[in-house]
């Protein structure tokens, strides 16, 4: 028996890193990809799901604070995984 299956640090961690990984690489670009790319059309997705209605220049303000957003986001996660990169070598 080794010292790694009583530490909990066994297959199933592994398996779940990994499934952690690939949502953070995939969901960012998927919530970019179901955007709506005009802002009336974000005006109208937004009162339907959320029951809010605002104006298209709200909206295009909403979607460029997303796009935004997204983008910061994208670069913490890109700079998370140089730092690990450069603290495993």
């Amino acid at each position: 028996m080794s010292a790694r299956c009583c530490t909990g640090g066994g297959p199933a961690r592994g398996v779940a890193r990994r499934l952690y990984g690939t949502a953070a690489s995939i969901l960012p670009g998927a919530a970019l990809v179901l955007l709506p790319k005009c802002p009336l059309c974000l005006a109208a997705w937004l009162a339907a799901v959320a029951g809010v209605g605002i104006s298209a220049a709200a909206a295009a303000r909403a979607r460029e604070l997303i796009v935004v957003s997204w983008v910061v986001v994208v670069a913490l996660v890109i700079a998370r995984m140089i730092r690990n990169w450069a603290l495993r070598r």
